[in-house]
């Protein structure tokens, strides 16, 4: 017990004035250094003798203070803040657009489009019909509720769910950066002439307005609907007439 105690208390007196070794990884070794190479360390620890490749020394703080740089750490780039998107939001009042047919086409959705500068930004597809609406007639009147409208943006554009109250819907668009500026906003509501598979909308009622789209803070724009002179009639065969009369008129917050 003695020859341990004083093996013991030799070796930590020698250690006293050791070096401490740190890793590349933050881990820290303390000992004597008892052999040194181009590739590796020799050293000399309470536990006994370690060979640590120089590769995983980051930097050697010796026994006088002085610290040795052996492996440069690369200090990590700092992770750039993403851009914020630009907001787009769209509040809509007054009537519901909707249309009729006698006999349904192949498709009866509607669908609502925004357009930014004759470009597809959003559009909202209501796929859901309203029977009992006009007798012997097939009804689709648009709606932006959670079981009617999905929403789908173009790329880079992200949609929030719809706000849909009576007398009121807001949507909320979120657009790349690079949209900021002047812009030309386009408003449309539209049928499809062909299939679900294979869609060709065009156009039933349109509005539009000049904005600029702000990078630091949201764009509202107001949108006030009006039904105009639409009205689903004639004889013998009813049909939708003057649909073109619908308005959409847009106006910045």
């Amino acid at each position: 017990m003695k020859r341990s105690f004083w093996v013991a208390a030799l070796l930590g007196a020698a250690l006293a004035h050791a070096d401490v070794y740190v890793l590349t990884d933050g881990d820290r070794i303390t000992g004597k250094t008892v052999a040194k190479t181009g590739k590796a360390f020799g050293v000399q620890t309470a536990y006994g003798r370690l060979t640590i490749p120089a590769a995983k020394v980051a930097r050697i703080v010796h026994d006088d203070g002085k610290e040795e740089v052996v492996t440069a750490v690369p200090t990590p780039e700092p992770t750039p803040t993403p851009a914020p998107p630009v907001q787009l939001i769209l509040v809509i009042t007054g009537k519901t657009f909707w249309y009729a047919w006698d006999k349904p086409p192949a498709d009866t959705r509607l669908r609502f489009e925004v357009r930014l500068d004759e470009e597809t930004a959003a559009s909202y597809i209501d796929a859901k019909l309203d029977p009992d609406q006009l007798p012997g007639a097939t009804v689709n009147a648009f709606g932006f509720g959670p079981d009617e409208a999905v929403g789908t943006g173009a790329a880079g554009v992200t949609l929030a769910p719809a706000e849909a109250r009576p007398g009121r819907i807001v949507l909320k668009i979120e657009l790349p950066l690079e949209r900021a500026g002047e812009r030309k906003l386009r408003l449309a509501y539209q049928a499809n002439d062909a299939t679900a598979e294979e869609p060709a909308w065009h156009d039933l009622a349109e509005g539009g307005i000049s904005l600029t789209l702000k990078p630091d803070a949201p764009t509202f724009v107001q949108i006030r609907q009006d039904r105009g002179r639409m009205e689903y009639s004639g004889f013998p065969k009813k049909r939708m007439r003057n649909v073109e009369t619908f308005r959409l008129e847009a106006k910045p917050e």
